[in-house]
This record gives structure tokens, C-alpha cells and sequence, in this order.
């Protein structure tokens, strides 16, 4: 028992959790929310299109943020004059969010920062493939209606943007390039949806990116006036305005397993 008039000791109290640790693991949480939940809500046709895009970008706002509080509430943690804790949680918070910005640049950004606003590519800019079995998906909703028409709306931007994919130029048997165009097609996991070797064409498609867009494919065999086969590939987005350069890509990656096909394989633009 303390003596009469003893004032007792201060008692102090434990380290709260700074706001900055709070709120950086608040933003963590919401990023990671948003970041797997937009695209698999779009997946599963719970949210359309745009909202799902829409949910994406804040998601990685909320990353952005999870980051930069992150590491306030460390050096919060580690001012001794402070009196607060919350390191360890704005350690996480800030990998967390770090993490998810970096996927997002190198999966999504990087690859394609200096494409040219464009979603739809081919090899034969004068007289492209055209979709037949897909038409109405891939046109659905557009201001145009065919290659030509969305080249001269962009003024001629399309068909100037990759002067590098050219038409194949074989030496080889039109049934020979057309199985080896359907083999390539098939190793890079693409959907045939049809495939006509009396026509020369060949129609698929491809689930990009982690929403799962479709993009559209069409392939033209044919010979040309000197009796060499051709061939023809064409690669568009059906969502979106500017695809990042995939649908470029899609076709050099296309071309690459075309080789494989063809260990003789040989190209120019006439021969």
C-alpha cells in the first residue's frame, strides 16, 4: 500500500498505429479488390465493359496510393520521436502495392507505350482479309464497316503503322501452307472457329488480356499472279481503341510459329 500522499507514475501508453500505416493498408485491401475482382466481374458478365475498365484504373490508383502511404508510415515508424508503430504493416502495404504497379507496367503498358492508337492490323494494308464468320461480333457497334473504311475515318493512320508485316510469300503447295497456317494458329492457343482450305481462310480468335477481350484473327492462303502461295493475316481488338501493339505482336508471334511449321520457310513482299 502506497503511502498517503504518494502521487503515482504517469502511466504510459502503447504506440498507436500511425494514420499512414492505416490507411496504407486500407488502400492494399481496396487495390487487390479491385485489381482481381473488375476483370473476373467481367469475365463472369457481372459488370460490363467500361464499369470493369473503369473499377481497373482505381484499382490501380488505390496501388499507387497503398505505395506512397506505405512508406510514410515507415518512416513514421522509424522516427523515434513519433510514438508509433505500424512499420511492418506499411511494409506490406507498400509491396503490396508496388507489386501491382509493376505487373501493370510490364504486362499492360510497357509493351505497347509508344503503339499507335490503332486496334486493328494486317499484312495487306491495299487488300486486306476480311471477317466473314465473326463479322457481325467484330463490327458490332463500330462507325465503320470494313478496313478501309476505319483507315480513312483514322486518315490513313492504320494502314502507315506497320510497314514491317508484310505478305508471306511461299514456295510451297497451297495445302501445305494452309495446314501449317492452322498448326501455327493452334501452338498459340488461338480458337479456330472456321477453317476452309477450299476458300484458303481460316478464323479465329484470341482471349487477350487478363479481362479475357476477344480479339479477331483471319488468315487468307491464296496464290498470287506469279503461282507463289500467300499468305495474309489479319488481327484486330474488338474492344477498345487502342490495343498497345498486341494485335501487332499477335502477328510476329504468328510468323515465329509459322517458321516452325515450315523450316524452309521463306518471305518477301513480291517475289
Amino acid at each position: 500500500m502506497e503511502p498517503a500522499g504518494t502521487v503515482p507514475p504517469p502511466t504510459t501508453s502503447p504506440p498507436s498505429l500511425s494514420l499512414a500505416a492505416r490507411m496504407a493498408g486500407w488502400f492494399a485491401v481496396g487495390a487487390l479488390f479491385l485489381l482481381l475482382g473488375a476483370p473476373f466481374s467481367y469475365r463472369i458478365g457481372l459488370l460490363g465493359e467500361l464499369i470493369s475498365i473503369a473499377l481497373f484504373i482505381v484499382g490501380a490508383t488505390l496501388a499507387l496510393c497503398a505505395f506512397a502511404a506505405g512508406l510514410v508510415g515507415i518512416v513514421r515508424a522509424l522516427t523515434p520521436s513519433a510514438k508509433v508503430k505500424g512499420g511492418l504493416n506499411s511494409v506490406f502495404s507498400a509491396l503490396i502495392g508496388g507489386a501491382a504497379l509493376v505487373a501493370i507496367l510490364h504486362f499492360m503498358v510497357l509493351p505497347g507505350w509508344d503503339a499507335p492508337r490503332i486496334h486493328d492490323v494486317t499484312t495487306s494494308p491495299m487488300d486486306p482479309p476480311e471477317f466473314d464468320v465473326t463479322r457481325v461480333a467484330h463490327y458490332a457497334g463500330r462507325d465503320y464497316s470494313t478496313y478501309r473504311d476505319y483507315d480513312a475515318m483514322m486518315k490513313g493512320k492504320v494502314s502507315s503503322a506497320y510497314p514491317e508485316l508484310r505478305t508471306l510469300v511461299f514456295d510451297k503447295s497451297l495445302r501445305q501452307v494452309f495446314v501449317a497456317a492452322e498448326a501455327a494458329a493452334k501452338d498459340l492457343n488461338w480458337t479456330v472457329f472456321a477453317a476452309d482450305p477450299a476458300r484458303g481462310r481460316i478464323e479465329a480468335g484470341d482471349w487477350a488480356t487478363i479481362f479475357g477481350f476477344v480479339d479477331d484473327i483471319v488468315i487468307r492462303v491464296r496464290l498470287n499472279a506469279a503461282g507463289y502461295t500467300v499468305l495474309d493475316i489479319r488481327s484486330a481488338s474488338r474492344t477498345g481503341t487502342a490495343d498497345l501493339g498486341r494485335n501487332a505482336r499477335r502477328i510476329q508471334r504468328f510468323t515465329e510459329a509459322l517458321k516452325n511449321q515450315l523450316p524452309q520457310y521463306s518471305s518477301t513482299r513480291t517475289p
